[in-house]
């Protein structure tokens, strides 16, 4: 087989399928890059045995064949040759790859052995943006299960009914679920879990455009496509937490903040807590104005924001990496905080009432002292 292609195009689609790849694997084939050449078009594909991601690149060719690549090392050739064309033709397990006056000669491996990578359309799907689906990721895959206490808690949910599509990620000490309106209902609701470290690569991989993924829920797996790329991989298995019973139903009280400002006071506060001495965060609110402590065997910091509260004093605390990844993926520049007291949640919200496009929900520390 023989195909030439831009470097920059060649290189952007292995580092796509890459994403999927082992890097060590008890399987040496998975640590391989798969390559599938049709007249015109060079389809790339990284598996790990759980997720699967293929990307389809223009190339220039009137070929096809099927070739195996040590991913590693063809990405990294790609990354050191220069701008321009790459000419790559096969000669039995010979692989030549040519840029400018750089020649590399490599070895396949076997594809013949790679394990099948099932694309398949299945069931019914629905469409959202690429825009909107980076930001459904970005807003909850931060707050899922690092524990594999409960695996299913490890991914996101994913809840349709009607037109509205929810994403939820929780880990025990806090929710984070992102809702978005579809163009169509469907006609049941459906629910599938979707692991984390694949959402991240999806966002990594999408652009922020409003160009159109579909989506297609299977039993047992979930395929997302784009125009050229597409990722398969299990759902989880389990009983997600009821999300919804969660959310506080007792009557709270609304802070208008400016995310900004809290962030500013939240990243001094955090400078002398470290992963070997932590300490909540302390919030007292007083007199139109939000107090913010922390007391750490390193020293003690004390900031201030000025806010609209006259209530009765209440101080409350917090783990700070909670609060810092729900106010750092708000994507506003204020927001509603919501509380009620010393023991209860913090639910953070997008700044207009009619607006639930996101809703945060942190549990607080018991304070000593």
């Amino acid at each position: 087989m023989q195909f030439t292609c831009d470097r920059a195009v060649l290189y952007q689609g292995v580092q796509t399928a890459a994403r999927a790849v082992l890097g060590r694997s008890s399987l040496p084939i998975l640590e391989g890059i798969l390559m599938e050449l049709s007249p015109d078009c060079l389809k790339l594909t990284g598996y790990d045995m759980e997720t699967g991601i293929r990307c389809a690149i223009p190339v220039n060719s009137y070929d096809s064949g099927t070739l195996l690549l040590p991913c590693s090392t063809f990405s990294d050739i790609l990354r050191k040759l220069p701008e321009g064309e790459v000419s790559i033709s096969t000669e039995g397990d010979a692989v030549t790859i040519r840029s400018g006056f750089s020649v590399f000669h490599i070895s396949s491996t076997p594809h013949e052995n790679y394990p099948p990578v099932h694309f398949g359309r299945e069931g019914f799907s629905f469409a959202i943006s690429q825009k909107a689906l980076r930001s459904c990721i970005a807003q909850t895959v931060f707050a899922v299960s690092t524990s594999d206490s409960k695996p299913v808690h490890t991914g996101c949910l994913f809840h349709l009914e009607e037109d509205r599509l929810e994403v939820v990620g929780v880990d025990g000490y806090r929710l984070a679920m992102r809702t978005e309106t579809l163009d169509f209902p469907v006609d049941a609701p459906v629910n599938f879990v979707v692991p984390a470290r694949t959402l991240q690569d999806i966002g990594k991989i999408l652009g922020d455009s409003d160009e159109e993924v579909l989506i297609w829920p299977s039993k047992r797996s979930v395929l997302f496509e784009s125009e050229n790329i597409t990722v398969v991989t299990r759902t989880i298995e389990g009983e997600f937490l009821n999300y919804k019973n969660v959310i506080p139903k007792i009557e709270m009280f609304t802070l208008n903040v400016n995310v900004r400002s809290f962030l500013d006071c939240l990243d001094r506060a955090s400078l002398l807590i470290t992963e070997k001495q932590r300490s909540p965060v302390r919030l007292f609110f007083k007199d139109n104005e939000m107090q913010m402590t922390c007391i750490t065997p390193i020293g003690s910091v004390s900031d201030k924001m000025m806010l609209d509260y006259s209530r009765e004093a209440m101080e409350i605390g917090f783990n700070n990496r909670f609060l810092l990844d729900a106010f750092r993926n708000t994507g506003t520049s204020e927001v509603r905080v919501q509380l009620a007291g010393s023991l209860s949640p913090m639910i953070i919200l997008p700044p207009d009432e009619g607006d639930e496009s996101f809703l945060f929900l942190i549990l607080p520390v018991r304070l000593r002292g």
